[in-house]
C-alpha cells in the first residue's frame, strides 16, 4: 500500500451550493501590486524505523548541509522541520549509545538549524491502526467519544514495530517521539481509520489490509482536545497534496478552500486557523504542490515562474527524501516506500540491496538537493528579497494569536449590521466574519455575541468590549434549515444567551468539549439551530432595543467551507468547520524578532 497521509480526504465539489453562499463581510480586494513574498517551508521526514542505516545516513548528510547554507545565508532564515514517528524516535534512541545519532540530532535542534515535528503516518502499521468502528450509531456524542478514545490510543499506545500489534505496557506515537526529542513544533498524520465493510469482508479480518477494511478518517478534529494533554504549542498540517482515496473533485475542493480562506493579499491560500490552531497546507490547488530537493534548480525555477503571487504563498519543500536511496523502478512499485515493503515482509523486513542506489548514485541525488538549495539562495531569493524560508516558529510569530484579544462592542455592532444586511434572505451563513482588522470564525462570533447579549440581559447595558475566546464548533450539525416561523424579542434572545454563556468559557478537559457551540437553542418557545440563533444574535446586537421583534428565519448550519472541505464523514459531524477562518501573516513580525 502506498504511503497515505491520514489527515484529510474529500467529498465532491459543490459549485451550485457555493454560488448561494454569503461572501465574508467587506473582503479586502486583491490589488495588482508587486508580487507578494514566497515563503518556503523546508522539511524532511525520518520515519523509517526499519532501515536505520538509511535513516541515519540521511540525517548525517542532510543536517550538516542545512547548517552550512544557514551560516552562509543568514538573511534567508533557513530552518528545516525534521519529522519523526514514535517508532523511529525510539529506534534512533536505541542506537544512540553506539552511534550518537540522537545527540547528533539534538545538537542541530539546539543550534536552531532544525525544529522537531511529529508525523504519525508511518506508525506501525498501515493495516493495524486504531480504528473507530461504531460510527453508524445515531448519537453524535457517542461518535465523538469513539473517535476521541481511538485518537488517544493512536497518540500514546506502544505497538510492535512490524505488525502494529498493541503493546499496552509501552509508550508510542507522539508521546514516544516527545520523550526522545522534546515537544513537537509541528504535528501531522494523526488521524485514525474507520471501518469500511466491503462485500464479503469483516472488520479487522487478518490479511485483508487497510485498503479493504479500513479507510482514512477525516482530519484531526477530535484529536485536538487530546493534544492539549501532550502539546499546546505545535501547529498542524492542513490540507494534503495527495488524494489517496481518489475522490472526484479533490483538486477543486482544496483550491476553493484556499480561495475562501485567503481574502486579502496578507493572507495565504496555504495558511488558515482551524480549532484555534494554525494550519499549514501541503497544497492549495491550482498548481501548488510539494516541492522536492531532488528536482533540482531548473524544476524549481519553472514552478516559481508560474506561481500566482497576488497573495502571500507558503510552499512546502521536502529535502533528503527516501527516494534519494531507491532505484527508480522500485520506487514506482506498490512496495515503495521502504516501510510498505517492511510491513509486507515482517520476517525479512529490510530493503534488499538490489533495490538500493549505489553510493555514487546517492551522491548524485544529494548533489541535486544542494543544487536546489543553491538556486533558491543564490538566485531566487536574491531576485525576490522579501521571499525566504519559514519555520513553524516563524509562522506562529507572523500569524499572532487566533484568540485572546478584545473587540470593542461598537465595532462589533457595526460589523453585525453590515453582516445581516449582506446575509439578506440567503439560507446559508457566511464561512466567517470580519470585525475591524480581525477575522472571526462562526464559533468565535457565536461566543462574542453570546457574551455581549448575556451582559445586556443581566445588567441592561452592553459591555464596552468582549474578549474572543477559544471555542469549538457544534458537536452535531443539524441538517435541516430549522423553523421558518416564530419570532423573539431582543430581550428573549439576550436571556437565552445567559443559559449557555458560562459553558462557552469552560475549556476544561473531558471526552466532549464543554465549550462547543450548542447545536440547538430554544428562544421564546421556538427551537432554533445554531445558525438560526447566530442570525438572531447578529440582528439583536445590530439594534439592541430590548422590545424590538426579530423574525426566526430558516437557515442551514452548513457553510461553503463545510461543503467543500475534504471529508469522509457525514455532514452532521463537521462542526469543526465553524472554527475555520483566514490567518493574515505579518511578515515584519519575524523580521523584528530576528533583529
Amino acid at each position: 500500500m502506498k504511503r497515505i497521509y491520514f489527515s484529510l480526504v474529500c467529498i465532491l465539489f459543490l459549485p451550485g451550493l457555493l454560488a448561494s453562499q454569503v461572501p465574508p463581510p467587506a473582503p479586502i480586494a486583491v490589488n495588482a501590486g508587486p508580487p507578494k513574498p514566497l515563503y518556503i517551508y523546508l522539511y524532511a521526514r525520518a520515519t523509517d524505523h526499519v532501515n536505520m542505516d538509511i535513516t541515519e545516513a540521511r540525517l548525517r548528510r542532510l543536517l550538516p548541509m542545512m547548517e552550512h547554507y544557514r551560516n552562509q545565508h543568514p538573511e534567508a532564515h533557513l530552518t528545516a522541520t525534521v519529522f519523526f514517528s514514535g517508532a523511529s524516535s525510539e529506534a534512533l534512541a536505541k542506537r544512540n549509545s553506539e552511534t550518537g545519532i540522537k545527540d547528533f540530532v539534538l545538537g542541530y535542534k539546539a543550534r536552531n538549524v532544525i525544529e522537531i515535528g511529529y508525523d504519525g503516518t508511518d506508525e506501525p502499521s498501515y493495516e493495524q491502526r486504531p480504528m473507530a468502528s461504531k460510527l453508524a450509531v445515531e448519537n453524535s456524542d457517542e461518535r465523538w467519544a469513539e473517535r476521541t478514545r481511538e485518537n488517544e490510543r493512536f497518540l500514546t499506545e506502544g505497538r510492535d514495530p512490524l505488525t502494529g500489534a498493541p503493546r499496552p505496557d509501552s509508550m508510542g506515537g507522539l508521546q514516544a517521539m516527545q520523550h526522545v526529542f522534546g515537544k513537537a513544533s509541528c504535528i501531522t498524520g494523526v488521524s485514525i481509520g474507520t471501518a469500511r465493510l466491503d462485500p464479503g469482508s469483516q472488520p479487522n479480518a487478518p490479511g485483508l489490509g487497510a485498503v479493504k477494511n479500513q479507510t482514512p478518517e477525516v482530519g484531526d478534529w477530535e484529536v485536538v482536545p487530546i493534544l492539549r494533554k501532550y502539546n499546546t504549542e505545535a501547529i498542524l498540517f492542513g490540507l494534503p497534496a495527495s488524494n489517496p482515496a481518489h475522490i472526484p473533485g479533490f483538486g477543486g475542493s482544496i483550491a476553493e478552500i484556499g480561495r475562501i480562506l485567503s481574502p486579502a493579499p496578507s493572507t495565504s491560500p496555504e495558511i488558515f486557523w482551524e480549532d484555534n490552531i494554525l494550519r499549514t497546507s501541503e497544497s492549495s490547488g491550482n498548481g501548488a504542490r510539494v516541492l522536492h530537493g531532488y528536482e533540482g534548480g531548473a524544476a524549481l525555477k519553472d514552478f516559481t515562474s508560474k506561481l500566482d503571487r497576488s497573495k502571500l504563498r507558503v510552499i512546502h519543500m521536502e529535502m533528503g527524501s527516501e527516494l534519494d536511496y531507491l532505484k527508480p523502478d522500485f520506487a514506482k512499485t506498490p512496495l515503495s516506500p521502504p516501510l510498505t515493503y517492511a510491513y509486507a515482509h515482517p520476517d525479512n523486513p529490510k530493503l534488499p540491496s538490489e533495490v538500493r542506489l549505489s553510493p555514487e548514485e546517492v551522491n548524485l541525488a544529494f548533489a541535486k538537493e544542494e543544487a536546489s538549495l543553491n538556486w533558491l539562495l543564490s538566485e531566487y531569493f536574491a531576485a525576490n528579497p522579501s521571499s525566504r524560508f519559514v519555520s513553524n516558529s516563524d509562522l506562529k510569530q507572523m500569524a499572532g494569536e487566533s484568540t485572546g484579544f478584545s473587540i470593542p462592542v461598537d465595532q462589533l455592532r457595526a460589523a453585525m449590521k453590515d453582516a445581516t444586511a449582506a446575509w439578506g434572505a440567503d439560507t446559508y451563513p457566511p464561512s466567517y466574519f470580519q470585525v475591524g482588522t480581525h477575522y472571526l470564525s462562526l464559533a468565535e462570533t457565536f461566543q462574542v455575541l453570546t457574551d455581549a447579549l448575556a451582559e445586556l440581559s443581566r445588567t441592561g447595558s452592553l459591555p464596552q468590549s468582549v474578549r474572543v475566546l477559544p471555542v469549538r464548533g457544534p458537536i452535531q450539525m443539524m441538517m435541516g434549515h430549522g423553523p421558518n416561523l416564530g419570532d423573539a424579542t431582543v430581550a428573549d434572545v439576550a436571556k437565552a444567551c445567559t443559559q449557555f454563556a458560562p459553558a462557552l468559557r469552560d475549556d476544561s478537559e473531558g471526552i466532549k468539549p464543554k465549550n462547543s457551540v450548542p447545536s440547538l437553542v430554544k428562544v421564546n418557545g421556538v427551537t432554533t439551530n445554531a445558525a438560526q440563533f447566530l442570525r438572531l444574535m447578529a440582528a439583536a446586537l445590530a439594534d439592541p432595543t430590548p422590545t424590538a421583534t426579530l423574525r426566526v428565519r430558516m437557515t442551514y448550519m452548513t457553510t461553503a467551507t463545510t461543503h467543500v472541505f475534504p471529508k469522509t464523514r457525514g455532514l452532521e459531524d463537521t462542526g469543526a468547520t465553524w472554527t475555520l477562518k483566514p490567518a493574515p501573516l505579518n511578515a515584519e513580525a519575524t523580521a523584528l524578532a530576528s533583529r
